[in-house]
Order: C-alpha cells, then sequence, then structure tokens
C-alpha cells in the first residue's frame, strides 16, 4: 500500500490539474480498459496478436499496475487509506477463520 501511495504523490505532482474526482474515476476506466486490451491479447482474441505480437508479462503487469495506482488516487482523495487497509484486512482474517490458506 505504502508504495501505490507514493505513486500517487509522484503522479500528483507529474499532473496537477488530474486530480478532480471525474477525472480520477475517467482515468481509472481507461486503465481497465488496458487491461481488458491485455487480456484479450493473452486469450488470443481478436486480431490484437497480429498488430502486437506475442502478449508479454510486463505488459500486463504494467497495465494492472496502473489501475492499481488509480484506484489507490480515489482512495487518497477521499481520505480512506485507513479504511482500505482495515478492510483489506478484515477480509484476510475472515479468510484465514475460514481455512482458506494453506
Amino acid at each position: 500500500m505504502e508504495k501505490l501511495y507514493k505513486m500517487v504523490q509522484g503522479y500528483w505532482k507529474r499532473f496537477p490539474k488530474g486530480i478532480e474526482p471525474y477525472q480520477m474515476a475517467t482515468r481509472l476506466l481507461e486503465e481497465c480498459g488496458e487491461v481488458a486490451s491485455e487480456i484479450n491479447l493473452w486469450e488470443d482474441s481478436g486480431i490484437k496478436r497480429q498488430r502486437r505480437g506475442e502478449p508479454n508479462k510486463e505488459d500486463l503487469a504494467g497495465e494492472i499496475k496502473q489501475a492499481l495506482v488509480a484506484l489507490m488516487q480515489i482512495a487518497v482523495y477521499y481520505e480512506v487509506e485507513n479504511e482500505l487497509e482495515e478492510s483489506i484486512n478484515g477480509s484476510l482474517e475472515l479468510m484465514e477463520k475460514e481455512g482458506l490458506f494453506d
């Protein structure tokens, strides 16, 4: 979480005009579209491979990272970082109690 938070700070310094809620939401949608595009490439859906070649892990990971950063920007903007971490911890505790981990 700390690394994502740091990336949010960097992006906001780089693009200070892009930190309004609507802009962040549309950026998130755009990044999710790019993740979907990478999945299409991996699944050989459509004509993507003819234009882009074989899929690679770095490209998919980069698009997932961008989507995570876009989500984290929204969390930081609305100051729900602590609640987000608590929510994640609560889910992990419940999964642990359910025996879902080895």
